[in-house]
């Protein structure tokens, strides 16, 4: 009977051993998912951050451009004679991708899918013109005001909420304003 006690034990201490093995398989693999989860996040946070650079760099809107000589030009009327939003394709040379946006709002309605080191995102920009009373809340307004809020989404399908394959929609805004130029 004593042999038999040697060989429950040692059964014993490899059910342990395999459990103790798997929960440690387990741990690796969600360490690698989450590293891997916050790299391309990174990559979410800086090609947002190049698009609202971009957009920061030009001017507030198409009455507030440039002329030749390099003078920034004003509207009559503030902020009533601002144009709308979304890119100009009014002109002899219209605005059909983000290399020919010449002011802030050109980006409304701009999409693209990109691909970064071979993972795929999907990037919506949406530009509304936005009022404040406290500068803490904000609001849409349908009409123009001196203010205007950029939003970046991106989003992939490696970048998923749940199991559900719901993918994380990440936004990104920045808020200008026209006196602040």
């Amino acid at each position: 009977m004593a042999g038999y006690d040697e060989v429950l034990y040692v059964m014993l201490s490899m059910v342990i051993v395999s459990t103790m093995a798997l929960n440690a398989n387990r741990v690796i693999q969600v360490n690698n998912s989450t590293m891997i989860e916050g790299q391309l996040e990174g990559q979410v946070v800086a090609y947002a951050q190049d698009i609202i650079e971009e957009s920061r760099a030009l001017a507030f809107d198409e009455e507030t451009t440039y002329d030749s000589e390099g003078n920034s030009t004003v509207p009559v009327y503030i902020p009533s004679g601002f144009s709308a939003l979304g890119p100009d394709d009014t002109s002899a040379d219209p605005e059909v991708n983000r290399t020919q946006f010449d002011d802030f709002d050109d980006f409304h309605g701009f999409r693209e899918s990109v691909s970064i080191g071979g993972v795929d995102y999907d990037v919506a920009v949406r530009v509304e013109y936005i009022e404040t009373t406290n500068y803490q809340d904000f609001w849409v307004v349908s009409g123009k005001s001196t203010l205007k809020r950029i939003t970046v989404e991106i989003q992939s399908k490696f970048l998923q909420k749940n199991l559900d394959n719901e993918n994380t929609i990440y936004n990104f805004s920045f808020i200008r304003s026209y006196y602040a130029d």
